[in-house]
């Protein structure tokens, strides 16, 4: 009878460390967005997947001016879901241990909305195997706000990966 206990108590015990490292599938609440492509719910950073926005910090030049493309994704993301409730079909981690997510407001995909601006690139490279985004929607978006010289199409600025690449990079 003790061994059956003993038993017992430690399938519980396996059970509970294993449902703590668990990855929700999907994670919902009030959001407050970071910047152009992270925002947090209930106090969890979620990257939003398949876009890649400017950087806060980062400019580029749109006639002839200096343009705070970081600045506006932020802001026309702030517009769109700041203090509203979104949900988010977590699809995995990134190397920053951030849950990375496709999210909506309503039924609008969160995401596909920042590309359609011209505030993201699409960013469909780093995709799980596992992923159900519409990758078609993705790339016709980009190459609708591309044409159109939405937002990022309408500035000469580094593509945000690259940036981030230089600024880690050690000066000569």
């Amino acid at each position: 009878m003790m061994y059956l206990v003993r038993y017992f108590l430690a399938a519980v015990v396996c059970i509970s460390v294993g449902a703590a490292d668990a990855e929700p599938a999907s994670w919902s609440g009030t959001a407050r967005v970071i910047d152009g492509d992270t925002i947090s719910v209930r106090q969890q950073r979620i990257r939003i997947a398949a876009i890649d926005a400017c950087e806060l910090n980062q400019t580029g030049l749109r006639d002839g001016e200096v343009w705070q493309c970081g600045l506006a994704g932020r802001a026309f993301l702030r517009r769109m879901i700041d203090g509203k409730h979104v949900r988010c079909r977590i699809i995995d981690r990134d190397r920053y241990r951030r849950l990375v997510g496709q999210c909506f407001y309503d039924e609008t995909d969160i995401g596909l909305a920042m590309v359609g601006a011209g505030l993201a690139e699409s960013m469909l490279r780093y995709l799980p195997s596992s992923h159900a985004i519409n990758l078609v929607e993705y790339g016709e978006a980009e190459n609708s706000a591309r044409d159109r010289r939405l937002g990022i199409w309408s500035a000469e600025i580094e593509s945000p990966h690259l940036y981030r690449r230089a600024k880690k990079s050690p000066g000569p």
